[in-house]
């Protein structure tokens, strides 16, 4: 259970950088979401005098969006100055103060998730590190009972050290690791069957972030919600996410199982 988990954290963060590299394939959820009509449909309500934000240019759409995928990643720098060129020829902001602060809360937590990730990541080299020498120490425990066959060992009474060696050097077995991965699936669909993505999406908000710090914000007011359909892309994003590192984890846990029987 403990390799499943921290082989699916590990996926998980592998799998959102290689999404951040290509924009978290906004442009595919552009289509796909019809975010193109979101923001033809709300750009003109604009409550911040921003109704001049091009509608029909999905370059500068994708391109806002980048802007903000990258200074969220770069502890928020630059999240004040991402603007756009209205149709007059005027630079405006794109974000809002509240919006920049909720940006860099968001920045913030990324670093924290970060750091929790590379935790993961020194667990995860822990046990394959003891997962692929099983050989070496299958091998030294042999030697170790010859060297001492005159003790009680030899004579067939069991050795705890003996037992330490099976537990901590034999690779969970495939049924084992389903089960985790079947649990963890469980537990995700009845949680989102009981609250539903948007709503836990929204607790999730208020538990996360400064209780005095804006997070929710109406299309008519912002031109960032607006731009990414939110929360519609996030939970595709998260689907894909999950995809994505399924698919890494599932690759990376057949290498080692190949390995360990090689």
């Amino acid at each position: 259970m403990l390799f499943a988990l921290s082989l699916l954290t590990f996926s998980l963060g592998v799998s959102w950088q290689l999404s951040k590299s290509v924009n978290f394939f906004y442009g595919f959820w552009y289509q796909n979401l019809q975010i193109d009509a979101t923001i033809k449909k709300n750009v003109v309500k604009n409550t911040y005098g921003k109704r001049d934000f091009p509608v029909e240019n999905a370059r500068l759409h994708q391109e806002k969006f980048s802007d903000i995928v990258q200074a969220i990643h770069r502890q928020g720098e630059g999240l004040d100055r991402i603007s756009y060129l209205n149709s007059a020829g005027h630079i405006r902001r794109l974000l809002t103060d509240s919006e920049v602060v909720h940006l860099q809360d968001v920045a913030n937590l990324l670093d924290k998730v970060s750091q929790l990730w590379l935790s993961n990541l020194l667990l995860l080299l822990f046990l394959l590190a003891i997962y692929t020498r099983k050989q070496l120490l299958s091998y030294s425990y042999v030697n170790r009972k010859s060297d001492i066959s005159n003790t009680k060992l030899a004579k067939g009474e069991p050795s705890k050290f003996g037992l330490v060696i099976a537990l901590v050097t034999t690779l969970p077995t495939g049924k084992h690791k389903l089960i985790a991965v079947l649990l963890l699936c469980l537990v995700t669909v009845i949680v989102l069957s009981l609250w539903g993505f948007t709503s836990l999406f929204y607790y999730l908000h208020t538990v996360i972030f400064p209780a005095d710090h804006q997070w929710f914000f109406y299309y008519k007011d912002s031109l960032m919600a607006t731009i990414m359909k939110a929360p519609d892309i996030f939970s595709a994003i998260a689907g894909q996410l999950l995809i994505i590192a399924l698919l890494l984890a599932a690759g990376i846990d057949a290498i080692v199982t190949r390995f360990q029987r090689s």
